[in-house]
This record gives C-alpha cells, structure tokens and sequence, in this order.
C-alpha cells in the first residue's frame, strides 16, 4: 500500500509546470527560430509524466547542489526544472537554435544554464564526471542508436554510484495495430508511410539486461498509464 501511495502522486501534473508566461516563450522561441514544438514542450511539461517522474527520481536520489547533465536537452525545459529544484544543471544538444532557447529562457527563468552543442550519441566533450545523467524523449528517436550504445558512451562522465534517470518506449507498443510506420502517417496509404519514429522498445526485462552489462543496476522503475506508447522511466545506478 505504501509504493501505491507514493506511485499515485508521482502520475498527477503537480509541482511538474514551470510556470513561464506562454507569450514569453513564443516569442522567444520565433526569436530564436527554434522549432515550434519547444513552446509546447514548455506549456505542456507537467502532462509527459514520463519525462517528469524522471526528473523526480533525480532529484530524491542526489543531495542539493549536485551535478546533473542532460544530452539532448533541447530547450531546456527539465534542466530549468531541475535547477529550481537545487541541482546544478548543465546539458548540451545538436541543433544551436534549441541551445539559445535554452539559454534566454533559463535567464528569464532566474536559472542560467551551461549548455554546449554536441552530440548526444556520438560526444565530442563529455563533462567532468556528475553526479547524475537525465535522458528523456530523444535517444529513441534516433536511428541506428541504442540504449545499450547511450551506457557505454556515458557511464565514463559519471561520478561512482553515479545515476542515469531515463525513458524507452514499453515493448507493449509492438502490439499496437500498425505500431512500425511512423505515427504520423498512418491515414496514408502504407507505400508512403515512413518507418516508425519509435526505432527501439524495451522491456523491463531487457533495460535490467542492458543495465548489468554496462555496470549498472535498475533502481527504480515505473510505467505510467498515459501515452501512446507507454513509456517505462528508469533510474539506474552505476555500480563500483
């Protein structure tokens, strides 16, 4: 009774908005010509309880002014978060545009952020160990790469005992009627239909295999009810 008590309240939109006035953010995002989506990654952050609960579990796991690093962060949206929260907060991301949203809207947000361009999946610059890693609505989405491939490039940039707080589309989602062509296709006709967006899915089963091959161990997990697909969020620990 007392894991549903604390399973409840992390799946409920509280405390998970950052709160930034919506035409603040459009025009900073048409400012910067970052992608549309980043606005809305912005108003509706509190709904992707998967990215969310991810964030959480960082923040029980490490003490305050701890380090966390978040590849692919996009716009910035979980590392303003998790710097209100009492983390240092620091990220990096392929596309310059989302870097200078990231940067103006974390000045605007009273929390300024260290963030470079990289890539996430093959980095030129790790940084200094930290003491935490979030990975959350990306890597899964890039063709050709692996949660597998993510442990073994990123456990070096993190501290002993160190955690990596992440997500992957549940393997449930193999079940869903035209589950491998894009989500977005599926009025056209299948010759026109790309692959699905959704290039890998796991099992509990298999994250907890990953994770003991690369030295680490699952330490918490949870799959929320939301979503198409469902996403299983992770909390790994590095193992010494």
């Amino acid at each position: 009774m007392l894991s549903l008590w604390r399973y409840l309240p992390d799946m409920l939109p509280f405390g998970d908005s950052l709160d930034l006035p919506a035409d603040l953010v459009e025009r900073v995002n048409a400012s910067t010509g970052a992608e549309p989506w980043f606005s809305h990654a912005f108003a509706a952050r509190a709904q992707r309880r998967h990215v969310c609960l991810a964030c959480r579990w960082l923040v029980r796991a490490l003490p305050e002014g701890a380090t966390v690093f978040e590849p692919g962060c996009g716009a910035g949206t979980n590392l303003i978060w998790l710097a209100r929260e009492g983390l240092v907060a620091k990220g990096s991301d392929l596309v310059p545009e989302a870097l200078d949203m990231c940067r103006r809207m974390g000045l605007y947000s009273g929390t300024p952020l260290e963030v470079w361009q990289d890539n996430g999946i093959e980095p030129r610059h790790l940084p200094d160990p930290v003491d935490g890693i979030l990975s959350v609505n990306w890597l899964y989405h890039v063709p050709g790469a692996s949660m597998d491939g993510f442990l073994k490039t990123w456990r070096p940039a993190l501290k002993p005992h160190g955690v990596i707080a992440c997500d992957a589309p549940d393997i449930s989602y193999n079940r869903v009627r035209n589950n491998q062509y894009h989500s977005s296709d599926r009025h056209l006709p299948e010759e026109q239909r790309r692959p699905s967006e959704y290039r890998f899915r796991l099992s509990r089963a298999d994250m907890e295999r990953i994770a003991a091959d690369n030295g680490f161990r699952v330490e918490r997990y949870a799959l929320p009810l939301r979503g198409c697909p469902r996403r299983g969020v992770y909390l790994l620990r590095r193992e010494d």
